[in-house]
């Protein structure tokens, strides 16, 4: 037995084991139940004028992060917690934009780039808001920049919004 333990591909083969068994325990599991969550206290409060809401941010350097969200999605819960309110991703993120948040079932008018008002959840589906959460990237042009479908690891999240890995 001290011959295969000692053998060099068997210790590979170890460490290889060990590394997949460690990500696997390591990687976040969302469960698909309803969890509450409350929008960080730093989101942009607003009248949903979305023209004036991309004019104000880019007045201060910024561009607009719409954040479309559902009351209780556990996947638009972890999206913010990892990104909006811990850590290194948060505070550039807040250094970089104004967020808006609209809710996909919500009844609110939304004036939009175009003029038209739109209810939160018209908004949503004409703009192809299939999952929650979704991000919108708007600015310097009043036109959607970047579109984020559903939960992203927070490297790779902040990679698609153009901040490479952290």
């Amino acid at each position: 037995m001290k011959l295969i333990a000692s053998h060099p591909i068997c210790s590979v083969l170890l460490v290889a084991f060990c590394l997949v068994f460690s990500s696997q325990t390591l990687a976040r599991e969302i469960e698909p139940k309803p969890m509450h969550y409350e929008l960080p206290n730093w989101f942009k409060q607003t009248f949903l004028e979305i023209p004036v809401d991309i004019q104000d941010a880019q007045s201060r350097g910024k561009k607009l992060l719409i954040f479309f969200h559902l009351d209780d999605c556990p996947y638009c819960a972890y999206l913010l917690q990892e990104n909006f309110t811990q850590g290194a991703n948060r505070e550039l993120i807040e250094s970089k934009f104004d967020v808006v948040a609209i809710n996909v079932r919500g009844d609110l008018p939304v004036n939009w780039i175009d003029g038209t008002v739109y209810s939160e959840k018209q908004l949503a589906r004409k703009l192809g808001v299939f999952a929650t959460p979704a991000v919108l990237v708007l600015g310097p042009k009043p036109e959607v920049s970047k579109k984020i479908m559903g939960y992203k690891k927070p490297g790779v999240f902040m990679e698609l919004l153009g901040f490479g890995t952290h």
